[in-house]
Formats: C-alpha cells, structure tokens, sequence
C-alpha cells in the first residue's frame, strides 16, 4: 500500500493527508511541535474561545475548499469587518468615503481621491512599489493616515521597499462605502464549540492519516524517517532553509507575536474583531478579540495585542532575493530526495503570503500531483 510522508503539520500538512487518505493513501505527518494545526489552532482562556496567533477569517472564491472546510465543521455566516484609530477616532478599515468627512482635511482628501477615480489598481500593482501604488490610489493625505505608519511598523522597513504585488488584496478605497474586508461569497468562521481546532481534528480524523508530534525534521534525518514510515514520496510543508540547514542563506520573515488577555467582566471589548493602530505611539499594531466572529455566549472576553518584530514566521518579505533563495532551495531538494518524489505545498515551502483557503487548494493540488506520481511509480513497477 502506497505511503506518503509529510514533513510539517499545519493547515496546508493537514489537508494533504485528508485529500490523499480520500484516495485511499496512508501518510505519516511529522510535526515538531506537541500538536499538530500550527497558527490556525483556538484555545480558551477563562471559558472564552481565542485564537492565540491572531484573527484567521475563512473567505474564499473557492467551492470546492469551502464545501471541505464545512463538511469537517460547520461556519456560521460571520463577515470580517475592521475598525482603524485614525486620528484618535474609530473609524473603518478599508477606507469608506462615508469617513472622509469625519477627519480633518475632508475637502483636501476629496480632491485627491476625485484625481485618481477610475485608476486601475491591479494593473498598477504590476509596476510599482508598495508606496507609489497606494498614493496612485488614494493621495498622500490617507496614505500618510492610514497606510504608511502601519505598514512601516508591521514590516520594518520603508513601504518604498516592498512590492505592491498583494496590495489590490489588502488595500482599497470603498467608493460604494461597503464595509467588509473580504468581497468572497464564502464567508465564515467555525460554528463548533473548540473554532479552528475543529477544523483540523476532522482533517486528520482518518485512519490512514498518522501523526506523530514532537519531532524535529531536517534534511540530514530525512531518509531515516521515510524508511520508518515506510514512505514512497515526501510532501514539504516546512520552511526550506531550516529543513536544508541555511546551507545557502536564511530567508527573509517578518514575524508577529500576540499577547492575549482575559477581560472576566464585559461581554466585548471593543467594536470589531479586529482594531489597526497604525501610529507609532502605539506599541502594538492592531488588537484581536475573536469573539465578534465566534459570537461565543459567555461572561469575559479576550484581547490579543500584537506587536510585530518577533522572531517567528508570518509574512515572507517578498524581494527577488529571497524568492530566489527558496526558488534555489527547492531546486537542490528535489535533486537531493529525488525530483519524481519531492513535492512542495503552503506558505512556508512555497514562501507565499497566502490565506487560509489558499493553503488548502495548494494541498489538494498538491495531493493530485502526488497521486499521478504514485500511479506512475505502480506503472513502471508493473
């Protein structure tokens, strides 16, 4: 029987092992953590569901990954919205004309924004800089309010610097003064009592799918675990560099930390799940309270802060040189495991900032290329 090993055990290791246990293929899921889920997994802290490593929204343009998130958990109908302190005042993220007039300077903005109507923001994504893209967008009165102080304290560096790639994701004025994040028709968080966590139980809730926690997986133990497990092919989840041993350089993250506190005594905290705090007399970035999409019925909440500058894994800096750099890597991998048997899937193989729904559909296409190589393994042995 056809076997897979899988180094990383996050959302994307998950769905691969599901997706291939469907198909009737054994995988051993190698995690070095002591329980699977990575980022994505909730807690409770003082009988309030929280997500520990900040807010995670399910939204997806993607049926087929929204129909397997809903059939190992239920989603309630919750849409994302996002308040930002914007000159002392609470105002939404993204921004809404409807706010203009609520700042100073409204008549300035207006003239700006009526200058740039009708720009086409993803083609000018393609050629500019993260800076130049939002002042095309919106002028510099809001991109001096709303985006450069938050961008410069989340990514260290000046927003001149970084690629304006995923900024028509992230970054927009709301002519139409809609004030949800996320415009997918599939939109929701999990409706069961344990959140995310119960999304990833029911992935890996199969009999052919083995977790094993707790182990530190590198290139140089690779081939001792795949002859325990007994494996054909290997599926990388993990980041690259540390798996290879920074042979040829560390790639470039900028990380997060959230510390999270219970409030025993009011029901919410503040007026959305998540409030940005982009000036720079804010020691945190924004704050998290999970319950506005759990909509958890209990006494207390919890806030999260995040601060930025920790030194974990959330957003790859996306530069040629480190797209280089883990183009390279997954280059010597293949040569060095085998290229027929060495597949690649999520944000941290892949170097990817990508949401929740795109780890999954990386993992099931993932789970497809596997399945070809396994038949065609069978085929030459045949």
């Amino acid at each position: 029987m056809s076997r897979v090993l899988i180094v990383g055990g996050g959302l994307t290791a998950c769905t691969v092992a599901h997706s291939l246990a469907g198909e009737g293929v054994s995988s051993v899921l190698l995690e070095r953590e002591a329980v699977a889920g990575g980022l994505i997994r909730s807690e409770q802290m003082g009988g309030v569901l929280y997500e520990p490593h900040g807010s995670h929204i399910f939204h997806t343009e993607d049926q087929e990954v929204w129909e397997l998130a809903n059939r190992m958990t239920p989603f309630n109908d919750y849409r994302h919205r996002v308040d930002i302190n914007v000159e002392g005042r609470i105002l939404n993220w993204p921004i809404l004309l409807s706010d203009i007039d609520a700042q100073t300077r409204s008549d300035e903005i207006r003239e700006q924004l009526r200058e740039r109507e009708g720009i086409d923001a993803a083609a000018r994504a393609q050629a500019a800089n993260f800076e130049e893209w939002c002042l095309e967008l919106m002028g510099p009165i809001l991109y001096e309010r709303y985006i450069r102080p938050y961008t410069e304290k989340q990514w260290g560096r000046p927003a001149r610097e970084l690629s304006a790639r995923w900024a028509p994701r992230r970054v927009s004025v709301r002519w139409d003064n809609d004030p949800y994040l996320f415009p997918d028709p599939y939109q929701g968080w999990p409706a069961g009592p344990n959140g995310y966590t119960d999304l990833l139980d029911g992935l890996l809730d199969d009999e052919r799918i083995e977790v094993r926690t707790g182990v530190d997986v590198t290139l140089e133990s690779l081939d001792g675990h795949v002859r325990d497990a007994e494996a054909d092919l290997v599926v990388l989840t993990c980041p690259l560099d540390v798996f290879a041993g920074h042979r040829f350089g560390t790639l470039e993250w900028r990380g997060i930390i959230v510390r999270n506190v219970h409030i025993p005594h009011v029901d919410y905290a503040q007026g959305a799940m998540v409030v940005n705090y982009p000036g720079k007399e804010y020691p945190f970035i924004r704050i998290h309270e999970t319950k506005h999409a759990s909509r958890q019925q209990c006494e207390g909440t919890v806030l999260g802060f995040e601060f930025t500058n920790a030194p974990t894994r959330y957003y790859p800096i996306e530069l040629p040189h480190n797209r280089q750099l883990n183009d390279r890597y997954q280059d010597f991998l293949r040569a060095e495991i085998g290229p027929d048997r060495t597949f690649f899937a999520g944000r941290l193989a892949n170097y990817l900032y990508i949401d929740m729904d795109d780890c999954m559909r990386q993992a099931l296409d993932a789970s497809v290329e596997v399945l070809d190589a396994l038949r065609a393994t069978r085929l030459k042995a045949g």
